[in-house]
């Protein structure tokens, strides 16, 4: 059993150590394994602590989902300014998320859980909607800031486009996440990337 740590940390310090055994509890043992006391016991923390950071199970996953979502909204969807045309910067844009996934896939595997719990969740259904309308938002920016400065029109709204990204982001990443074929992920951005970029 991990030894339990006494000395006084920040409420921040010790949620991020909670956050963080809870991602290794899940990696082991899935969802369900990630009791409280399980937790607190892999933070090496008593499991007054849980609960003084976090008044439920269901507070940590939101946490968790959270925390995810500021990674996600990093350079990966930035990529679509950075290059020449939409087309390419979609497909950079895919590309980058692709490689985040793979990077980690039983992290991404796990997160994708979390998202499917908190869907089914009443109390959490809102987290969820929150993530996905975080990440159209975010494209759409970045999207509307590509078209002003390319002064190319679209014929489809930046809106459209971004939640059209998003669900494409999500397909590639999901079959990737079963398949593992790194062929056939590439080819669906090229395909998705020509296909959007022909039809905005």
């Amino acid at each position: 059993m991990t030894r339990r740590t006494r000395e006084h940390r920040p409420a921040a310090e010790r949620r991020e150590q909670l956050l963080d055994a809870a991602v290794e509890v899940m990696r082991e043992g899935g969802i369900g394994a990630a009791t409280t006391r399980a937790v607190a016991d892999r933070a090496g923390l008593p499991q007054g602590a849980f609960h003084y950071c976090f008044r439920s199970k269901d507070e940590l996953f939101a946490a968790l989902l959270d925390r995810e979502l500021d990674a996600s909204l990093g350079s990966a969807w930035d990529a679509i300014a950075d290059a020449e045309n939409l087309e390419a910067s979609i497909a950079a844009a895919l590309g980058a998320i692709l490689d985040r996934v793979r990077s980690d896939p039983e992290y991404h595997l796990l997160t994708a859980e979390l998202v499917d719990v908190a869907a089914r969740t009443p109390d959490l259904a809102h987290v969820a909607r929150r993530e996905h309308a975080a990440y159209v938002d975010h494209v759409d920016k970045i999207l509307q800031e590509w078209h002003e400065c390319d002064g190319a029109p679209l014929s489809v709204s930046p809106r459209v486009l971004a939640e059209a990204l998003i669900a494409a982001s999500i397909g590639i990443t999901s079959a990737w996440l079963s398949s593992r074929d790194d062929e056939a992920a590439q080819a669906s951005i090229a395909l998705f990337s020509a296909a959007l970029a022909r039809i905005a």
